[in-house]
């Protein structure tokens, strides 16, 4: 029988009962299958525009008898029954549910990325994730949930990592960050990195490794196509499925934390950079709620 944790996160309102309500759709959307609630977790946003407050975050372990897709659909629908609504990125939220993993399924598409990208960096995601599923295995970067919690309670500064594509877009990041001040320098190693192969044997030591990807034309070619002899040189694509060439293969270095993303606005990657910064070493605090009023 397949497996999905999903995440719920709120910060607007009464959010410990918008927490409670997506729990009680939840069991309706999945009726007949076995569901796991972590502890409610308490946590400052990151990366969003400021002033906003404090998050509760959970995560759900649902066992079911439906595709990826399906599971997709019925968290998306919950969502809008409970009233989110996009504006800006990362801004204030009624409700937040993503689905992290499909039991060990990879999905590469423009509309639906699973395990969710940015999950293995997320010590909010993470850390509820480490208290119903820590033996499950992240099949982008092989690495357990547990393990992946244990390397973000890390005390020193966070190490990012990132390979870029081309020269011409490493300088550029290296100029914002370097003129801007919401990165601190120190934490960012920047490297060029032209053969997606090569990019797990450049990386040093550090808590993410990211690459970042310029496409030559981003108005007629879509990003996820170009770069993914990227994505399966990273692990975010399951070989079997790619036509790409036979000398990649997904990394199973065990580096652990990964993220792909588009090398199109520079002042949007170093936004990600911080954002990424932050998440790695997000405080995570147990509330003590229950989720029955």
């Amino acid at each position: 029988m397949p497996s999905s944790l999903v995440s719920l996160g709120a910060n607007l309102g009464n959010t410990l009962e918008t927490m409670r309500s997506a729990s009680r759709l939840i069991k309706d959307a999945f009726e007949n299958s076995r569901i796991e609630l972590s502890p409610i977790f308490k946590t400052p946003p990151v990366g969003g525009p400021s002033g906003q407050g404090d998050f509760l975050n959970s995560v759900v372990r649902i066992d079911h008898a439906l595709s990826v897709w399906e599971v997709w659909e019925r968290i998306k629908r919950i969502e809008n029954e409970l009233g989110r609504q996009r504006f800006r990125r990362w801004e204030s939220r009624r409700i937040d549910i993503d689905l992290l993993m499909h039991d060990q399924d990879r999905v590469w598409t423009p509309h639906l990325k699973v395990p969710h990208p940015r999950m293995s960096m997320r010590t909010f995601v993470i850390h509820p994730a480490c208290e119903i599923a820590p033996d499950w295995i992240d099949p982008v970067s092989g690495v357990s949930i547990r393990e992946l919690s244990n390397r973000l309670r890390n005390t020193h500064h966070p190490r990012i990592s990132i390979a870029c594509n081309t020269k011409s877009l490493a300088d550029r990041i290296a100029t914002v960050l370097r003129h801007g001040d919401l990165v601190d320098q120190k934490c960012v190693q920047l490297y060029f990195c032209d053969e997606p192969s090569e990019w797990s044997k450049q990386t040093p030591h550090a808590d993410l490794h990211m690459a970042c990807v310029e496409i030559p034309d981003p108005e007629s070619v879509q990003w996820e196509d170009y770069c993914l002899p990227w994505a399966l040189a990273m692990g975010f694509v399951n070989s079997s499925s790619a036509e790409t060439s036979d000398d990649l293969h997904p990394s199973d270095t065990g580096l652990g934390a990964r993220y792909l993303l588009p090398g199109i606005d520079v002042e949007w990657v170093c936004h990600e950079i911080q954002a990424a910064l932050l998440a790695l070493r997000c405080p995570v605090e147990p509330t003590g709620d229950s989720w029955v009023a």
